[in-house]
């Protein structure tokens, strides 16, 4: 039996990023990912020079100095959803996903929780999670590291349906 593949589209995949520290707040969005998932594998990847901040230097600073995204140009999870879930049947569900998210180079297992909605096709995934830069060797400038947090609250957001 094939297990059917559920694939986002470009524009149905939201992850968003949150710095707050006493001198300032960072943030900023990425729409272009993709997320896929089959047999409870679960994927998400991104290209870190995707992600839009308020000012053009914070992203210039992002990309050049923290992520290196010329050297390392994306960030992936890749896991496993821990429940077992009917895909074709309606409802929502917490999920635990359990995998490796590899940024900035650095690969290390992770276990992201979150919500799994199912409606006439359509899976929704919403997920919280915090990630610490030290973690994936982001260095922060020491002219900088009090505007930058040490840990990153992400939000993430995607619907798939199912890949024809």
């Amino acid at each position: 039996m094939n297990a059917q593949i559920y694939k986002s589209k470009k524009d149905e995949v939201k992850v968003s990023f949150f710095s707050s520290t006493p001198i300032e707040d960072i943030s900023a969005v990425h729409s272009t990912s993709t997320s896929f998932i089959a047999n409870d594998s679960i994927k998400f990847t991104l290209a870190n020079t995707g992600f839009v901040f308020p000012k053009p230097l914070m992203q210039e600073h992002f990309n050049e100095n923290y992520m290196e995204s010329e050297k390392f140009p994306f960030a992936t999870f890749k896991g496993k959803v821990k429940e077992t879930i009917d895909y074709t049947k309606n409802g929502t569900h917490n999920v635990t996903m359990e995998g490796s998210l590899d940024m900035h180079g650095v690969t290390l297992p992770r276990t992201i929780t979150g919500t799994l909605t199912i409606k006439d096709g359509t899976i929704t995934m919403d997920s919280k999670f915090d990630v610490k830069v030290a973690d994936h060797k982001i260095k922060v400038p020491s002219l900088y590291v009090e505007k930058i947090a040490e840990v990153i609250k992400v939000t993430f957001h995607t619907e798939m349906t199912p890949k024809k």
